[in-house]
């Protein structure tokens, strides 16, 4: 148990969504406009479109 995945949504900055993962807590994956972005390993084979979130 525990949070696998952490998505960082930045709404009045950068436009962009930063991903945390258990594994990996200190590093992040950046995802910005035209990415695709996933919740991997917390929902496998899940994404989404970032410019949904930003339009």
């Amino acid at each position: 148990a525990g949070t696998q995945v952490v998505w960082d949504v930045d709404l009045l900055g950068e436009d962009i969504i930063r991903v945390y993962r258990e594994a990996t807590p200190e590093e992040s994956t950046i995802y910005r406009k035209g990415d695709q972005a996933e919740a991997e390993p917390a929902v496998p084979g899940w994404s989404m479109s970032v410019d949904s979130l930003f339009d």
